[in-house]
C-alpha cells in the first residue's frame, strides 16, 4: 500500500540505527505512535519486541489490529477461511460506494466520480455491510471485525483508480480498475507478546504508556492526511458521511493535526518528547519537513543527549522551509534523544 511518508523503504536504516545506539531490542517494549500503515511497528514485532501502536486514523487502526495486535487468527465460531469465502462470493449491491464513487452511480449528479468500477463498488458495499452485520449480531469479535476490514482495505487498494492516495481519481482508467475485487487471507507474525493498538490523538496517550523505545514519525508537511485517505476511512466506518466536492471527501475539520501546521508542529513534537515515558526516543525527520531542523535539535538538547543519523534518498517533493532546503537530495534523519 502506497502511503504518504511511508518508511517502508528505509526500514533497514531504522533497524540499524536503533541496534547501533540501543543494542538488541528483541525484548524491548517499543511504541510506534504515528503508525500509518504499521510497517515500522511490524518490523519491530518481527524482531520480537513488544509493540504499542497508535494512529488517529480509523483505517490505520484496522491495519494495526491485523499486523500488530494479532499473533494468530482471532477466535471465532466460524473459520477465517469460510468468512472470506462468503464475502468473496457476494454479488454486490448498489450502496454508498456505488452511488458516490463510480461513473454509473454519479451519472447526472453535480460531480461524476471515477474511483471504482461499478462491479467492484457494489461488492465493496455488500461486503462492508455483511461484515458490519456479523459484528452487530456478535457472530464475530471486534478483532475479527477489524481483521476483515483490513482485508477489505487491502483488496480496495488493488482495484482503486487512483495514483496511490485518494485525494483524487484518475481521469483515464488504470487497468487495475477492472480487476475483480478479492479479499485475501492475512499472514501473521507471532512474537509471543501482548501487543497493543490505539486509535487516538498521540497527545491523549503519550502519558498513558511507557516502555524502552519510542519511535516517532510525524507528518512534517502541510498536507493533512484525512482527505488523502477518505475512501479508506469511509470503508472502515461506513457511516454514510456528507461528502462534498469533485473528489467526494468526507468532512475532516475535527481531525486537523497540529503536526501538519507550520506554526504548531515544532511545539507539538517537543511537547510529545518531553512528556513521553520512554528513555530512548527515535524521531524520523526529513529535510523537506516544515519543522526547522536546527531549532528542533537545539530544543531537544534541553531534554537529553541528542545524536543524529543520516541517510540520503531520491527526492520526491520538497516544500522545505528549513536551512537544509538547498541540498540536492533529501536526507532522511533519525534523531536519537536519550532522556
Amino acid at each position: 500500500m502506497r502511503y504518504i511518508g511511508s518508511k517502508r523503504l528505509i526500514l533497514p536504516f531504522i533497524k540499524k540505527t536503533i541496534e547501533e545506539t540501543y543494542g538488541d531490542f528483541s525484548n524491548a517494549v517499543i511504541g510506534d505512535f504515528f503508525s500509518g500503515t504499521a510497517c515500522v511497528g511490524e518490523m519491530f514485532k518481527h524482531e520480537g519486541a513488544t509493540v504499542i501502536s497508535n494512529d488517529y486514523l480509523c483505517f490505520s487502526y484496522a491495519l494495526q489490529i491485523e499486523k500488530i495486535k494479532l499473533n494468530n487468527v482471532p477466535y471465532c465460531n466460524f473459520s477465517y477461511e469460510d468468512l472470506l469465502d462468503e464475502l468473496n462470493s457476494l454479488n454486490g449491491i448498489e450502496g454508498f460506494f456505488y452511488k458516490e464513487y463510480t461513473p454509473e452511480g454519479t451519472k447526472g449528479k453535480q460531480y461524476t466520480r471515477n474511483y471504482f468500477s461499478a462491479e467492484n463498488a457494489k461488492k465493496i458495499d455488500e461486503i462492508r455491510l455483511k461484515i458490519g452485520e456479523w459484528k452487530e449480531k456478535k457472530y464475530i469479535s471486534d478483532d475479527m471485525f477489524f481483521l476483515l476490514i483490513a482485508n477489505l482495505i487491502d483488496a480496495v487498494t488493488r482495484v482503486s483508480n487512483t495514483s496511490g492516495t485518494y485525494g483524487a481519481f484518475l481521469k483515464i482508467d488504470d487497468p487495475r480498475k477492472n480487476r475483480g475485487l478479492f479479499l485475501e487471507k492475512s499472514s501473521f507474525i507471532d512474537n509471543k507478546k501482548n501487543n497493543k493498538c490505539y486509535c487516538s490523538d498521540i497527545c491523549d496517550i503519550i502519558t498513558q504508556e511507557q516502555g524502552d523505545i519510542l519511535y516517532l514519525d510525524p507528518p512534517y508537511n502541510s498536507r493533512q492526511y484525512p482527505p488523502y485517505y477518505h475512501i479508506l476511512e469511509t470503508i472502515t466506518l461506513y457511516d454514510n458521511p456528507s461528502i462534498y466536492g469533485k473528489t467526494g471527501r468526507r468532512p475532516y475539520e475535527e481531525q486537523l493535526s497540529d503536526f501538519c501546521m507550520v506554526e504548531k508542529a515544532e511545539n507539538a513534537l517537543f511537547d510529545v518528547v518531553q512528556k513521553a515515558k520512554f528513555d530512548n526516543i527515535y524521531i524520523s525527520y526529513s529535510t523537506d519537513g516544515i519543522v526547522e531542523y536546527q531549532k528542533l535539535i537545539n530544543r531537544l538538547n534541553s531534554i537529553g543527549t541528542v545524536n543524529n543519523y543520516f541517510m540520503q534518498y531520491k527526492r520526491y517533493k520538497s516544500n522545505s522551509g528549513n536551512n537544509l532546503q538547498n541540498c540536492d537530495e533529501l536526507k532522511e534523519i533519525i534523531i536519537h534523544v536519550k532522556k
